[in-house]
């Protein structure tokens, strides 16, 4: 029983030298425990084992104090995360004091922060277009160079023997697929007798590629697969097509179609010969119908073959390069085959090099199938918006923070003198700012996901999934929460942490010593952004209305183009000469194309004088028109005459450019001579004022006009004016009903499709309107967070004067000479960020106009106008609380002193 009690004694002790060693620190347990076990030896002696066990214990828990235990290392984690919950606690108390104060912060900081989410998205967005291919990085597009006059023409299409000569000609090459973009067609359903069951027409993605299109595309892990028929060999016989699934379901309402037939143009029949998953958004192949290339030899088979001249932008050739080959060695190879198929004089003026995928997407010298190119410039610009906007956020949290940190003297002095030091200070103001961006953050999110769901159709892109789910986002969001934390409160924790003690505690710290100087710093850089954006957005729209009300040398109103299925003449005379009777019809012509627009077909050949050299070539755009087609589009002649009907087909009409550039000095001159289009002989009849074929941010082209017949695909109607008081667009209403009458009893089996010509031609500026959308959004969204901002100010000024306001106002002075003292500060300050604003402004908006032949000039007027309204914006903002101020009784302000 001894023993057992013994043992039991034996175990406390080891306990409490446990406990001991748990909560002492390394560097103090040794002589603890000796001058502990010292005593023990000596209790036994005089109070006997028992009770000199129950003692040591007690001795050892009174060791347990805050002088022992804050000193050991170990435990350092545990008080840290009490004192951290301290500080959160304090600032939760401090933020719920000061509630408008805080509003402000965090509405300033949910604007910013959800703007940079934005634009996180879109630069994400735009920068992951075909990324996803397996070999992407060794992915290169086959262009046109043409050297005219000197100078390089750009060009995307091959001619059509050139991808079956490297497939044979250049073993290196790992793949090689030809395609050619068709975009638009009718498309009728096909029963089993061969009747059409139904018709569809397809504005875009319709498409002819080679079977090793997919080899090189594989869209790898983005949800594409084959949903039925065999990949080697659903594209290899010619009239064989590929349906994605929601173009099959559309036509279908079910995926069993293999076999099923498909006429395309009300000619040629398809057979269904596999379906595919539709193909991710952000990919420049907006394909959704995919022929077989091997149709073409079908349909034109010696000019596959042997035609090495024309040449569409629509055909394009693909390649894979081995690792082992750069890109300037292949091109060098590439050239090697040119000039062993083709003509010398072509091979000197004609040259192909290599475009990489990557920059399909951002080089809008050559552009890409989904029409819409983003530059590496515009995704910087973009970028540092979004560094701006939060900056700016951070710009209020800051001024806001140090201006009312006087207002927390007392608090920060009483602190010090109880031993709170410098760095804990710090943490204090940081966790306060991190509290305020945490809330601001997740509000941010919210409201990003919401913007960018109606935001899509404003930027014309299409951002599958949502921020709240996705990882990157988050970790980006928790990224800029860090960084916004330690930007905005950093630098108010490290003026605040600095107050001398005794001045905070008697109050004595004045605003201006607590980062005022810094404050109106930051005024002006805020109020300078402010004003580059709007300067930078008034020259834009101004530019926008110069180009929307330029004179484009042809009429574009009150015109609409319908695209004709079938090269029949007997069918477009009838469908002329009916619409022609209608009163609701001013005009209709007949032609390959119309005078410009984004989109229309476009043929390009080369074209001299008959007496000039072969080296004197130049490249022109040809359209085949009708006598009408000049009238109706109002395309005014300097010289010679229109076409009529008994004008044969090697009579040609051209522009002014072209007799320009063709050696005539007049046009006169060009009247009567020959000139060799396609290596024939054609009269010049006219020559016509210049007009702008392509958009007013180029120069005029050099065009070509002759009757061809074969070649109309496209009728210009001109409808009326409005009649008897009716509205415009109801007479227009009734004149496209007529019209639409009419093409149905000519062209029954097709359906009816139109386009405003004026919309076409609005298009060509899509990239351009959607940057002054943008410039707009950013210029409200930094003017509302800078005035936000200079209203929380204000308010603080006004709280700070009162008493000043008091005494004035007895003394006489009036609410203009309040509103002004109060405001000047300020005011002077924009001002300074307008002359700050002015050259940044000047010098980027000049470059931007500078990529446009026709731009217009900045004058002092499209500064000036900004700058008062970013002035009259900030001062109403500030008048409110300045006038309550200047408005006081002073009775109420000085009663209590």
């Amino acid at each position: 029983m001894q023993n057992k009690n013994h043992s039991q004694s034996n175990n406390q002790r080891n306990h409490s030298l446990r406990l001991l060693r748990w909560f002492c620190p390394d560097h103090l347990y040794e002589e603890i425990e000796g001058d502990l076990v010292q005593r023990f030896y000596r209790d036994v002696k005089i109070f006997g084992e028992k009770k000199a066990h129950r003692r040591f214990v007690w001795n050892t828990l009174r060791f347990f104090r805050p002088g022992i235990v804050v000193r050991n290392k170990s435990l350092k984690h545990i008080i840290n995360i009490i004192m951290l919950r301290n500080y959160i606690k304090i600032a939760f108390r401090n933020l719920s004091a000061h509630k408008a104060n805080t509003a402000i912060n965090v509405f300033g900081l949910v604007v910013g922060i959800a703007s940079a989410l934005v634009i996180l998205a879109i630069i994400r967005f735009e920068l992951s277009f075909d990324q996803f291919h397996t070999n992407a990085d060794r992915i290169y597009r086959v262009v046109r160079v043409s050297k005219v006059e000197g100078q390089e023409e750009l060009r995307t299409g091959v001619s059509y023997p050139l991808p079956e000569a490297l497939r044979s000609d250049i073993a290196s090459i790992e793949k090689i697929a030809a395609l050619q973009y068709y975009q638009a067609a009718q498309v009728d359903i096909l029963d089993e007798k061969g009747a059409t069951e139904k018709k569809f027409k397809e504005n875009n993605g319709v498409a002819l590629v080679e079977p090793s299109f997919f080899t090189i595309f594989d869209f790898n892990e983005t949800g594409f697969k084959w949903i039925a028929g065999n990949p080697e060999k659903a594209l290899v016989q010619p009239f064989s097509v590929v349906l994605t699934r929601s173009i099959a379901q559309k036509y279908f309402s079910d995926l069993n179609v293999l076999g099923k037939t498909l006429r395309f143009e009300q000619q040629l029949n398809f057979t269904i010969t596999g379906i595919i998953e539709d193909l991710p958004t952000n990919t420049d192949f907006p394909f959704k119908i995919f022929a077989s290339y091997s149709t073409l030899y079908e349909i034109q088979a010696d000019q596959m073959k042997n035609d090495w001249w024309s040449v569409s932008d629509e055909n394009q050739c693909f390649i894979v390069l081995p690792s082992s080959v750069s890109k300037e060695e292949m091109e060098k190879q590439i050239e090697q085959v040119h000039v062993a198929h083709s003509s010398k004089e072509l091979s000197q003026s004609r040259f192909y090099k290599l475009q990489a995928l990557s920059e399909m997407h951002q080089d809008e010298r050559f552009g890409n199938f989904n029409l819409r190119t983003v530059s590496k410039n515009a995704l910087w610009a973009l970028a540092l918006a979004g560094i701006a906007l939060v900056l700016v956020a951070c710009v209020n949290y800051i001024n806001l923070a140090t201006a009312r940190s006087t207002l927390r003297s007392k608090e920060i002095g009483i602190r010090k003198v109880l031993g709170s030091k410098r760095g804990q200070i710090v943490i204090q103001f940081l966790s306060e700012a991190f509290v305020v961006v945490v809330i601001a953050s997740i509000a941010a999110l919210f409201i990003a996901e919401l913007a960018l769901a109606n935001l899509n159709a404003l930027l014309n892109v299409t951002i599958d999934g949502h921020l709240l789910t996705d990882p990157f986002v988050l970790q980006s969001l928790v990224a800029i929460v860090l960084i916004i934390t330690f930007l905005a409160g950093f630098y108010p924790a490290l003026i605040v942490s600095r107050f001398n003690s005794l001045n905070a505690i008697k109050n004595k710290l004045s605003s201006a010593g607590a980062g005022g100087y810094l404050r109106k710093i930051l005024v002006v850089f805020q109020f300078s952004i402010t004003q580059v954006f709007a300067i930078g957005t008034f020259i834009v729209i101004s530019q926008m209305e110069f180009f929307k009300n330029g004179n484009l040398g042809f009429e574009k109103e009150a015109i609409i183009n319908v695209s004709i299925p079938v090269a029949d003449e007997v069918k477009w005379k009838t469908f002329k000469d009916q619409l022609q009777t209608n009163s609701r019809i001013s005009k209709v012509s007949i032609s390959s194309t119309t005078p410009s627009g984004f989109k229309r077909n476009r043929w390009f050949t080369d074209i001299r004088r008959k007496d000039a050299g072969t080296k004197e070539s130049l490249v022109c755009e040809y359209q085949s028109v009708d006598p009408g087609y000049f009238e109706l589009y109002a395309l005014r002649f300097e010289a010679g005459r229109n076409f009529s009907f008994n004008d044969s087909l090697e009579s040609i009409i051209i522009n002014h450019s072209l007799a320009s550039k063709a050696g005539y000095k007049t046009a006169d001159e060009a009247i009567g001579s020959k000139m060799q289009l396609d290596n024939k002989d054609y009269i010049v009849i006219g020559v016509i004022y210049d007009f702008y074929s392509e958009s007013m941010k180029e120069g005029f082209g050099k065009l070509a006009f002759r009757i061809n017949p074969r070649h109309y695909m496209m009728a210009s109607i001109k409808l009326n004016a409005s009649q008897n008081s009716q509205p415009k667009a109801a007479t227009w209403q009734e004149g496209i009903q007529a019209i639409e009458k009419v093409w149905t009893q000519t062209y029954p089996e097709s359906a009816f499709d139109y386009r405003f010509f004026d919309e076409n031609i609005t298009a060509y500026y899509q990239e351009e309107s959607k940057f002054s959308k943008l410039l707009q959004t950013f210029s409200v969204i930094f003017l509302f967070v800078g005035c936000l901002g200079l209203y929380g100010l204000i308010s603080f000024v006004v709280n700070r004067k009162m008493k000043e306001v008091a005494v004035r106002k007895i003394f006489g002075a009036s609410s203009v000479n309040i509103l002004v003292l109060i405001s000047k500060d300020y005011f002077q300050l924009i001002l300074l960020a307008f002359f700050i604003a002015s050259p940044v402004a000047y010098y980027f908006m000049q470059r931007w106009l500078s990529g446009f032949v026709n731009h217009i000039d900045i004058g002092w007027w499209t500064i000036l106008i900004p700058c008062l309204i970013v002035v009259s914006v900030a001062l109403i903002a500030v008048s409110g609380q300045t006038l309550k101020a200047a408005q006081s009784n002073p009775a109420d302000t000085l009663k209590y002193e």
